[in-house]
Parts: structure tokens; sequence; C-alpha cells
């Protein structure tokens, strides 16, 4: 029996981070949860954010997490901070153009949005992506450069910059590190 961990497929990430970024409950975000995300970042390297997190899943933790959730993408005042949807710092206004030309490419791949929710909210985003990195490999790359990476630097920017929680703070930036462009990143690296 290995004792290293089998490497995680792209879609399998994609998709435990777009757990990572709804509403956080007891129903799931628990000392299990917290396990796993522990070891993603552990094998990524990222021993502060890690060490950032709490020990063990408590009432107090979860609640802290949960107003954190709410100020930054829900309801803070006098505004929220960091609307998780693409047509706000696309467009400038919620469900507008971006979320219905969002739907169309979602529709063209057979992805059916099945909740509530616009079609260009952060966690939706993220499942079409698991789902089309679960067809083939490298397939979440058109939509991550033209619907994704478009919006989602600013978005990043915003929760790095006010948010208070480590916990968002650093699924906030995992979330970049599997979606940035690898180009880009090379010739930022190389200047």
């Amino acid at each position: 029996m290995s004792t290293t961990a089998e490497p995680l497929r792209l879609a399998e990430i994609f998709r435990f981070l777009a757990q990572a970024m709804r509403y956080p409950q007891a129903s799931w975000f628990n000392d299990d949860f917290l396990c796993v995300y522990k070891e993603l970042l552990g094998q990524l390297g990222w021993r502060e954010q890690q060490a950032s997190l709490p020990a063990e899943m408590t009432d107090a933790a979860l609640e802290e997490v949960q107003v954190e959730y709410t100020r930054l993408f829900i309801n803070g005042v006098p505004h929220v901070i960091a609307p998780p949807y693409a047509s706000i710092y696309i467009d400038g206004t919620l469900n507008s153009v971006t979320a219905e030309k969002t739907r169309e490419h979602y529709r063209k791949h057979g992805f059916d949005i099945t909740t509530n929710e616009f079609p260009d909210y952060l966690v939706t985003e993220l499942d079409f992506m698991a789902l089309r990195e679960e067809e083939e490999e490298g397939a979440s790359e058109e939509f991550l450069r033209s619907y994704f990476r478009p919006w989602f630097a600013p978005f990043r920017d915003l929760v790095l910059k006010e948010g208070a929680d480590p916990y968002i703070k650093s699924v906030v930036a995992v979330i970049d590190f599997f979606t940035r462009d690898e180009t880009t990143a090379d010739s930022e690296q190389a200047a």
C-alpha cells in the first residue's frame, strides 16, 4: 500500500473548490471537509495558509466563516464587497449579457443549471469546468480563457484585500492557482 496520495485530477479539484465556495453549512463544512482542504493546501506546499485554519471545526469557527461569507458575497454594509458573479465585473450589473452568454455556452456543451443561481455564479462556473474536465482533460481551457479569467482577477483582488477570514481568502487563492493562464504565469516569471 502506497503512503503517498494519488494526485487529484483537475475535475475533482474544480468540484471540491465549487463546494468550498458554497455557503458554509454544518452538513458539509465539518472536520472531514477541513481535513481534505488542509491536505490540498499541504500538497501545494501552502503551509502558512494550512496553519491559519482552525484545528477542528467548532460551532464558533463555522459561524465566523458564515458571517464573513455573508459580508463578502451576500449582504455587506453598505454593499456586497465581492459579488461572485461575472456579470458584475464585466457588465457592471447582475444577470446581464455576460450571464446569458455563459448560459448559452453551457447549453452548447449540454450543461443545464439545476439551481436558482445565475449562470455566471462562481460556483456554477467551477461545476461546469469540473464537468468539462471529466469529459476530456484540458476541455475547460476555452471556458477559462473566454468566460472565467476576464472577471475572476478583480473578484480575487477584492476578496484578498477586503476579506478577513483565512479560509475564504485561501480558497480564492487556490482557485486562482488552478485557473490561471500558464502561458501568462510563465512569461511573468521570466520577466
